[in-house]
């Protein structure tokens, strides 16, 4: 492990809370939110950002899945999320010529570098479980340049139609484990 890390305290609870989640069959990406935010506590575990990641395929079922991994096991500034869903799925799908009847969820509204990612891979859809206000590139789409705006056109990236429950959960996952991995960060420099 990079770090020296103890599961923080809320992360058990949040464990314990999307353990006993039954998903609401109104809200029809309850399913695989929920396996993003059990991806982000992993991450979360482990001493990474919690955030987590799940790809599925045109038959609605989860392929592959992937969590942050910048710290654990060892310092890998792009392997958010996103990247680590997409990288595991193009390792292990190499005969996949098109994602564009994929979708992947995420539990964090991706960040710049994994939004152009997702763009450049062509998957058909991006859905996030929680908001990233700060700096989550979705609300922003359009301020990228004119290019990625493009080549976005024909993706459908917008936030998951889920639990109001799942979205706070997703976000606080992210939040427990933000300031103490932004100071690790910090401490980089």
């Amino acid at each position: 492990m990079y770090y020296n890390y103890e599961v923080p305290d809320e992360i058990e609870e949040l464990e314990r809370r999307i353990k006993a989640f039954a998903p609401d069959p109104q809200h029809g990406h309850d399913q695989y939110v929920v396996a993003s935010i059990q991806e982000a506590i992993e991450a979360a575990k482990e001493g990474n950002f919690g955030v987590g990641a799940v790809i599925v395929d045109p038959d609605g079922e989860i392929v592959i899945g992937g969590h942050n991994h910048v710290f654990n096991p060892h310092f890998r500034s792009d392997i958010h999320a996103e990247m680590d869903a997409m990288n595991n799925f193009e390792d292990t799908f190499t005969q996949v010529t098109s994602m564009r009847d994929h979708t992947l969820y995420t539990s964090l509204e991706p960040c710049p570098m994994c939004l152009t990612r997702l763009i450049t891979s062509g998957v058909g859809q991006v859905y996030h479980a929680a908001p990233d206000i700060e700096t989550g590139m979705v609300s922003r789409l359009g301020q990228l340049t004119p290019v990625w705006v493009d080549l976005a056109e024909s993706q459908v990236f917008a936030q998951a139609d889920c639990s109001p429950e799942l979205t706070d959960i997703a976000l606080q996952v992210f939040l427990v484990t933000a300031n103490a991995n932004t100071q690790k960060l910090m401490d980089r420099r």
